[in-house]
């Protein structure tokens, strides 16, 4: 026969008293996000900053699943009610769209990097030479450009070469695809002697060989934004944001090329 004193009975309830208080105090400061996969969607140019995020990520128990095309197709797609959580644009205009019909939570769009435009070879060239006279360098040859006219990068190139008074060199000469990774890719690959890409896409493969940054003053600001959908602001969504936004977020956009926040 067993015998319970009540000694013992009281230091049994105290052992569960104390576990239970751990447990709620590990469910206070823990996101409370098992099991939730956010969807982003973000622009092509942020897969290398995502990718880079894994690690704290997973430290978080948070898990994503990202969408990278243009910042025009993800936001259409939206407006069409694909089932985004997060949208993650390079470009302020596209947000503006998704804020006007009411689609995004407009507390949470934060500005979360910058970044340049560069002029970029898979052969090894004095790019800075060439910035303003890059249809004697093409000769024959096609560039490379995100489409100008809906892709914020293709814009932004298109604004640039504008601004050095080259547009009309080189409009009729021009390969553009449909996102900055398909111009990254057509330089890359050789298919394309010169493009048109993100500062911050250069490092995304070693095949590009030489790069030149376009002077701030040609294009309009680069600033790439975040922002919930509209009642998808969960725990998970919520801290994600928070993360992106903080100096692991930072950092992440720091290692992957971009500039800072404005």
């Amino acid at each position: 026969m067993i015998f319970i004193t009540p000694n013992f009975g009281a230091k049994m309830f105290a052992l569960r008293l104390s576990a239970l208080i751990a447990l709620i105090f590990i469910t206070a400061i823990r996101p409370a996000v098992a099991g939730d996969v956010i969807m982003v969607f973000a622009a092509s140019s942020l897969q290398s900053v995502l990718d880079g995020l894994h690690p704290v990520l997973n430290e978080q128990n948070l898990t994503i699943s990202a969408v990278y095309a243009s910042s025009a197709t993800l936001a259409r797609q939206i407006e069409n009610g694909a089932g985004a959580d997060v949208y993650l644009t390079a470009n302020s205009k596209w947000m503006d769209d998704l804020e006007s019909l009411g689609l995004i939570d407009s507390t949470t769009r934060t500005p979360v990097a910058s970044n340049r435009l560069a002029l970029i070879s898979n052969q090894e060239l004095d790019l800075a030479a060439t910035l303003g006279a890059i249809k004697n360098a093409l000769k024959e040859s096609r560039l490379a450009i995100a489409d100008p006219g809906s892709v914020p990068a293709g814009e932004y190139a298109k604004q640039a070469l504008i601004s050095t008074q080259q547009w009309d060199a080189v409009k009729d000469h021009l390969a553009p695809t449909k996102d900055v990774t398909g111009a990254l890719m057509l330089v890359a690959r050789g298919e394309a002697p010169l493009g048109i890409v993100y500062g911050s896409d250069v490092g995304r493969t070693p095949d590009i060989k030489s790069s030149a940054l376009f002077p701030p003053n040609t294009h309009s600001p680069i600033v790439y934004q975040i922002a919930a959908i509209k009642g998808h602001t969960s725990p998970g969504v919520l801290h994600f944001l928070k993360l992106l936004n903080g100096p692991d977020g930072t950092k992440a956009f720091q290692d992957a090329g971009f500039g800072a926040k404005p």
